[in-house]
């Protein structure tokens, strides 16, 4: 099967790009393909004007930053390690710099009472909340979302989608999947739908929400109930 096809468009500085559409029609594998998590069999991806290959993957992730559904964090590290790991191992912070950078995040998420906790004693909101936070300690150029909430219980979604507001409003550029229409709406400067494996739609919020196409408005009368 071809996943993706043909797929062809360009994210802006300060973008926050929201990637909709039925399940398998290759959303979080576009995600991945961006940072080669999964690699594409054809075409280029290209990052600040150069090609994304294997030989520069490595420093290309430390500009994009990704937040998984199932969080990823080291269960035998405590919150403020697993903030601090990668900008010490990559030499982008010395131990000292990182431990307060990672505390002032902390507060910053209301979860500076969790520092030295481990996250199995961590629910599902706070989890993600520290892995959108490990993300931010790297200072990335894009920030990948593949469906934060969707391994969330209901009651816990909010506390999550209010982070990356707070993150928007930083003019950090994004690219979110996720099947939340409502916060959609109101953080998504652009949309991407996607239909077996193509772009159905590239436009503006509104645009979107409005359009008269009926495979767009079977999609929304499906999500939106």
């Amino acid at each position: 099967n071809k996943v993706l096809n043909k797929i062809s468009f360009k994210v802006n500085k300060g973008d926050i790009v929201s990637v909709i559409g039925p399940s398998g029609s290759g959303k979080s594998t576009l995600l991945r393909c961006i940072n080669h998590l999964e690699e594409p069999n054809s075409g280029k991806i290209i990052f600040n004007g150069e090609e994304v290959t294997k030989r520069n993957i490595t420093k290309v992730r430390e500009k994009i930053g990704m937040v998984f559904q199932q969080f990823n964090l080291f269960p035998n590290m405590s919150v403020l390690e697993n903030l601090c790991l990668a900008p010490v191992t990559l030499g982008k912070l010395s131990k000292e710099e990182a431990k307060i950078k990672a505390i002032d995040l902390l507060g910053n998420i209301h979860l500076l009472d969790k520092k030295d906790a481990y996250p199995d004693s961590l629910s599902g909101g706070q989890k993600q909340r520290v892995a959108i936070a490990r993300t931010l300690m790297m200072e990335p150029d894009i920030i990948l979302f593949d469906e934060p909430t969707s391994a969330l219980d209901p009651e816990m979604v909010g506390e999550v989608l209010d982070l990356i507001k707070m993150v928007a409003e930083e003019n950090k550029t994004m690219i979110i999947v996720s099947h939340e229409m409502n916060f959609v709406k109101s953080i998504a400067t652009r949309i991407l739908f996607l239909d077996n494996g193509k772009i159905l739609f590239d436009g503006s919020n509104k645009e979107f929400f409005n359009n008269k196409n009926e495979r767009i408005k079977m999609f929304l009368q499906k999500v939106e109930k």
